[in-house]
């Protein structure tokens, strides 16, 4: 299940920018993340701040000394930024809803967790693991980082791989803890450019703040506990297989374009509205699919309405439908859950016809200069299973 990538020496940059059009004492502000990449420059991180997010590029220090330390507690909505391509530890968010489950102790959950996980790693040294808590009378809430000694994975999605193995192949072993791990532990915090709240941060409106017990916050504990470290040499990588034995994937690794036919997308959101405000709306030309993100977080599957995760619309451009379904990874309910396909209206299944209706049409070329025996190369590398 792992890959090694061995004496790897990496000068690992993370740095993102929050572009808001000025930068102050070295730090930048942007209103999307596409924007932070174009603005970074030098060992810098990107940073998220509430929901729906701002960005900020800074230095670590500069980020805590300027940015995060001298905010009032219950407004550091502060978020570290998971960038896809780059090494990073291994991390884990447990959840229990105590007004739903009020005999459950996310403490007894954890030690559960770690013990399946701990098997998975006993093959490495683990350096460190550190149990940050923001519960309270409401919910448990648990993060916890696993550092390993001289060893980053290569990236979040062979993190995601990981817990799936673990899942799959050693939980699924004891139905009571398969059953546990699948309602508390969040499975779905494995994706690109994860948003994952810091050290000493909260969620807006809730004054839920992360701590470590007898871990005051400092700028050396914050560093301490971030997911992804600023700069790195002489590491390993350690790599993970999905459960099937495939490369690790996040969800929906598909190609995505943001601005595609802005006039139709434009009439799909104004369609879209009349059911929720918009968070965004992208579309996935390998299915011919517009994704519409809504900002309503009540939940037709689930009959409730959910803390954090909310709804989104599926637009079929071969079928001309529209459908209803959930973010949410945990309920099995939302996972699954969709409304029936509906037609689209008139005038918007006239535009895609419109759209489609486009021809190109060939004319005949005359092939380039070919080289002989030019090839591209093909590597793999071996898989040692731990799990």
């Amino acid at each position: 299940m792992f890959v090694y990538k061995k004496n790897r020496s990496i000068i690992y940059i993370c740095v993102i920018v929050i572009y808001i059009t000025k930068k102050m004492n070295g730090v930048i502000y942007t209103n999307t993340l596409k924007e932070a990449y174009t603005k970074r420059d030098g060992p810098k991180k990107i940073f998220a701040f509430n929901v729906p997010c701002k960005y900020i590029v800074a230095g670590e220090r500069t980020f805590y000394e300027s940015v995060l330390k001298p905010m009032d507690r219950p407004k550091r909505c502060f978020f570290e930024v998971i960038e896809e391509e780059f090494p990073c530890h291994l991390y884990i968010d447990l959840d229990v809803n105590l007004e739903k489950y009020p005999s459950m102790d996310v403490y007894n959950i954890k030690d559960m967790v770690c013990s399946h996980v701990e098997a998975g790693l006993k093959e490495h040294e683990i350096e460190e693991r550190i149990v940050a808590d923001s519960s309270n009378e409401k919910k448990g809430s648990l993060h916890i980082l696993y550092k390993l000694k001289d060893v980053l994975w290569v990236d979040n999605s062979h993190v995601g791989a990981f817990m799936r193995c673990c899942m799959e192949k050693r939980v699924k072993q004891i139905p009571e803890d398969y059953e546990t791990w699948k309602q508390f532990v969040d499975m779905g915090v494995y994706t690109r450019n994860r948003l994952f709240r810091m050290l000493g941060c909260t969620k807006r409106g809730q004054d839920r703040t992360k701590e470590v017990h007898d871990m005051p916050l400092t700028f050396e504990n914050w560093r301490r506990c971030l997911v992804q470290p600023i700069v790195l040499s002489d590491v390993e990588e350690l790599g993970a297989r999905e459960p099937d034995g495939s490369e690790p994937r996040y969800s929906g690794k598909v190609g995505v374009f943001h601005d595609h036919n802005k006039e139709l997308s434009d009439e799909l959101v104004q369609y879209a509205q009349t059911i929720s405000q918009v968070r965004g709306v992208n579309y996935m030309p390998r299915y011919r699919v517009w994704c519409i993100n809504l900002c309503t977080r009540k939940c037709p599957f689930k009959g409730e309405t959910h803390a954090n995760n909310t709804n989104y619309l599926v637009v079929n451009k071969t079928k001309r439908t529209i459908s209803r379904r959930c973010w949410c990874k945990k309920y099995e309910c939302c996972v699954n859950g969709s409304t029936e396909p509906e037609a689209l209206p008139t005038d918007i299944i006239d535009k895609i016809n419109g759209y489609d209706s486009f021809v190109l049409t060939p004319r005949e070329v005359k092939p380039s200069l070919e080289i002989p025996g030019e090839s591209f190369p093909v590597y793999s590398n071996p898989a040692v299973s731990l799990i």
